[in-house]
């Protein structure tokens, strides 16, 4: 792995949520996870983090932000309520916040990518998981 590091930026369609990975991770070795739960499906989503990264996501107005919980709730996934783009998965708890960013969002959407089935996990396996996997994140809100 590289020294150097990348921001990869990425937005919604109408710009209000965004978000910024630095990541020491080169552009060819990135490879998306492509979830075939219901939810990623539909969307089309193509999602990554690195745990050695970070991530600040930021969202101008939080009026126009959608936390939308199912399942296991062990994840907010965020979505503009103005475009209707989904841009991340969020786990957040008293230890921190992680993320997963969709490189749809990005330049990046056309990387190499790998099928994931999460939905054989235990609530508690899937956030050790996320937490070990995912990015860690700060969450912006009005900005």
């Amino acid at each position: 792995m590289s020294t150097e590091t990348q921001i990869i930026e990425g937005r919604c369609h109408c710009g209000n949520i965004s978000f910024e990975m630095t990541t020491a991770i080169p552009t060819e070795e990135i490879e998306a996870r492509a979830c075939d739960c219901s939810f990623c499906e539909m969307h089309g989503a193509r999602n990554w983090s690195d745990p050695e990264g970070s991530t600040i996501i930021r969202v101008r107005d939080e009026a126009g932000l959608k936390r939308y919980v199912f399942a296991l709730k062990t994840a907010e996934f965020y979505i503009c309520t103005t475009c209707g783009a989904y841009v991340s998965a969020v786990l957040s708890d008293s230890q921190g916040v992680w993320s997963t960013i969709n490189l749809r969002l990005t330049p990046l959407a056309e990387v190499h990518e790998r099928s994931a089935s999460y939905g054989s996990e235990q609530t508690s396996d899937r956030v050790a998981r996320r937490k070990r996997v995912w990015t860690p994140t700060k969450v912006l809100l009005g900005v």
